[in-house]
């Protein structure tokens, strides 16, 4: 990457220092995307001071290393990050173009962040809740059509936190304001923020058809190279 385009765009890989396993398989996925990156080293649940009624060890480490990374993004003063998880699987279709188009999506439509990556099989099409509430459903999931052809759905942000981007702007209200997990999972929280953004100034939203899924949840009943201690688990 250019010098220019790094002090637009910083991508972090979070990652425990007890897996450097998953983050030689990051660094050659990136690699071949032709992107250079940081390693954020991720927080320990286990050895965070942090306990909670609600929320694992891995969940407590999950958020506060998402944290760490906005505080980076600030530090770093990019206006934008690519937060990805060291158990993130890129598509092909990841490059520095691709990212660049994305930035580029969320200046045009005013986004402080946008998922690229969720898991996939949680949102299967099911006519269990009925058919009209389905076929709602499906064409909500149509999202809107940006200039650059891509579709996205403003106000969600879907299971699975291994791969979004983020603004200079909302990361550094995060890393100020926030000190110590809710009661919620970072992805069950960055939901819950993105559905109330009629109601505040941050919009946020996710790529209608995920570009990065996550290797220790690649299907329902995965028990692929999971962790209970931090990121990825």
């Amino acid at each position: 990457m250019t010098a220019a385009s790094t002090i637009r765009l910083l991508v972090q890989v979070i990652n425990l220092v007890t897996r450097p396993d998953r983050l030689d398989r990051m660094r050659s996925q990136l690699e071949i995307a032709g992107l250079s990156f940081e390693t954020l080293v991720g927080v320990d649940g286990k050895k965070a001071g942090f306990e909670s009624k609600y929320l694992s060890a891995g969940e407590i480490g999950c958020f506060k290393s998402h944290v760490n990374a906005m505080r980076r993004q600030k530090e770093f003063g990019a206006a934008y990050s690519l937060i990805l998880e060291d158990d993130a699987v890129l598509s092909s279709a990841v490059n520095e173009k691709f990212l660049s188009e994305m930035i580029d999506l969320m200046e045009r439509n005013k986004l402080d962040m946008l998922q690229i990556g969720f898991i996939d099989h949680f949102y299967s099409f099911s006519l269990r809740s009925g058919i009209l509430e389905a076929v709602i459903s499906l064409l909500n999931g149509r999202g809107k059509k940006d200039a650059s052809g891509a579709r996205f759905v403003l106000g969600e942000f879907r299971s699975g936190a291994h791969a979004y981007l983020v603004s200079n702007r909302l990361a550094e209200g995060i890393s100020s304001v926030i000190s110590e997990p809710p009661l919620l999972p970072w992805d069950d929280w960055l939901g819950l923020m993105a559905k109330a953004q009629t109601h505040r100034n941050i919009r946020i939203a996710r790529l209608v058809k995920s570009v990065v899924s996550q290797a220790s949840r690649s299907s329902l009943n995965s028990k692929i190279d999971s962790d209970i201690e931090g990121p990825g688990s």
